[in-house]
């Protein structure tokens, strides 16, 4: 049984250095946010994947922010649980996004990669495992960010 209760989402973000480095870095402070909020292994470990090609491609192929860094976004709205809280989060929707410094001339679409290739197939595996994905080009501001929603459609983003 489930209770009817949910809750306001909580957002969490962070600066991190434009740096391969920062993958890792990234995917503990987001897993550390998805456990305090109980949502379940499964979707933890799709989520940190889709997160390491995400913050992956803006540090190898975007630019830094003003402030040398991207910025990583990460919304929870907890579900409903258990009668008693015990057993997993229902019901709970997980929204991440990483901002970069964009990559002018750059067209970011999902692509299957030659089977030979070593690269080239991080946007497919998002598009495989997220609900939804996008990207937000801001021009003015030299800014683009790469959003994935889990749990449902996105409540935030353009389509």
């Amino acid at each position: 049984m489930r209770t009817g209760s949910h809750h306001v989402p909580a957002t969490h973000w962070a600066s991190f250095a434009h740096h391969p480095a920062s993958v890792p870095q990234v995917r503990h402070v987001v897993r550390h946010v998805l456990d305090g909020a109980g949502i379940d292994e499964d979707a933890t470990a799709e989520i940190e994947i889709v997160l390491s090609e995400i913050v992956g491609n803006a540090v190898r192929h975007a630019r830094p922010l003003e402030d040398g860094e991207i910025h990583v976004q990460c919304e929870v709205t907890v579900g409903s649980t258990a009668v008693g809280g015990a057993g997993p989060v229902q019901g709970s929707h997980v929204e991440i996004a990483v901002t970069d410094g964009g990559a002018p001339g750059r067209v970011l679409s999902a692509r299957s990669a030659d089977e030979q290739a070593t690269s080239g197939r991080g946007l497919f595996i998002v598009e495989g495992l997220a609900d939804e994905w996008g990207v937000v080009e801001d021009v003015d501001s030299l800014r683009r960010t790469v959003w994935a929603s889990f749990g449902g459609p996105t409540r935030h983003h353009p389509h």
